[in-house]
């Protein structure tokens, strides 16, 4: 039997654990986690988590150490620089994966991709961008000129239970990066910047009533690539309704836009966290004006995991697509290396790794709505 691959993942928060966790459970893989946090590497080793601490001489020199004999490296601590993260991945001959939003850090790390050699640079591989990204790619590859493309995602509370009928589940930093940047999408046939938390409508998912608006980070690449290819593009969050209103009080009314650092201490502290999560998933195409509408809908719940402990549904998600994407990268089943942008994968070849089938059987069929 040859040698399990080596795999660092950077953060010890829900993400990392998670996806450590199911990297862990397949024989093909030996998982490391490592944080700068040291309460919450305690709780992954504590959990049954191969651990390793940062030493404390530099950061760079940490990493440096961390990233030795290891042939890919997933970062899931948002307080980590990506692009020196992958720099550095680079320098050490190991594959690069993130699983953040960030349009401006991926931008950076696809900076690197021209010394990148036989290595692979992967921003983006989570739920939205990454997993949601793959599926409207495949949707987008039989698209015409006229077509226009809307895709739904919601991470949410399995029961809503305050007024924001929200909790902590993925992170507030990046609740916030979503809501205040502006949205890349495709309006007209052109590449446009949209408002965040506006073009606002209710959808009905599951017989479930939810409000929607565009947010920013999850088809930036995509909307880049299809400029000029398709009439529209455009994504947009599912909450609960009421949410916007009480997200635009605090934002604009109270004017904590300007005062970001306050929202976010007041959200982390006053959202519970959960893992009893769901995610939902639509995507409406239209042909051409006129025409049908056709949809794409799944939804994840939570449910145990490997070890039979609790797991969020957003967590799951997000680990089953990084996983998977580290397993075709590490394996050699990609058509290519250097970067590797979110949506350039696209369903067909994911499911050609194991982690991808905790996604898969729970996607519905296309159907008209």
């Amino acid at each position: 039997m040859s040698a399990a691959i080596p795999v660092l993942v950077l953060g010890a928060g829900r993400m990392g654990r998670r996806i450590a966790r199911m990297l862990g459970a397949d024989p093909r893989f030996a998982a490391t986690i490592s944080s700068r946090d040291a309460d919450a590497l305690a709780l992954a080793a504590a959990s049954g988590l191969r651990t390793a601490a940062f030493a404390g001489a530099g950061l760079r020199d940490d990493l440096f150490a961390l990233l030795q004999g290891m042939r890919a490296v997933i970062l899931t601590d948002a307080a980590m620089a990506p692009a020196e993260v992958a720099r550095l991945a680079l320098e050490r001959g190991c594959h690069y994966l993130d699983i953040f939003e960030d349009s401006g850090a991926a931008a950076q790390v696809a900076a690197l991709a021209g010394g990148a050699g036989p290595l692979c640079l992967a921003p983006g591989c989570g739920l939205a961008p990454g997993y949601v990204t793959s599926l409207t790619a495949e949707l987008l590859a039989g698209a015409g000129a006229q077509s226009e493309t809307t895709v739904f995602v919601g991470v949410l509370p399995a029961k809503r239970e305050n007024r924001l009928g929200y909790a902590n589940i993925w992170g507030i930093d990046g609740l916030l990066d979503e809501y205040t940047n502006p949205c890349l999408a495709v309006q007209g046939g052109g590449l446009v910047e949209v408002a965040p938390l506006s073009q606002s409508e209710s959808l009905s998912v599951g017989g479930t009533t939810f409000e929607a608006f565009t947010t920013s980070g999850s088809l930036d690449a995509l909307a880049r690539r299809h400029a000029g290819k398709v009439a529209g593009l455009v994504f947009k969050t599912l909450r609960y309704p009421g949410h916007l209103d009480y997200m635009q009080f605090l934002l604009h009314d109270l004017g904590l836009a300007a005062r970001l650092y306050q929202l976010r201490t007041l959200l982390t502290t006053a959202l519970p966290e959960t893992s009893d999560d769901r995610v939902l998933i639509a995507i409406r195409q239209q042909a051409a004006p006129g025409a049908p509408e056709i949809w794409t809908r799944q939804e994840l719940r939570a449910a145990p995991d490997e070890a039979g402990a609790p797991a969020s549904a957003s967590a799951t998600a997000t680990a089953a697509h990084a996983c998977a994407m580290a397993d075709l990268i590490c394996s050699g089943a990609l058509p290519h290396t250097g970067l590797i942008a979110p949506g350039d994968i696209g369903p067909a070849l994911l499911r050609q790794s194991r982690f991808f089938a905790v996604l898969d059987p729970a996607r519905t069929a296309a159907a008209q709505g």
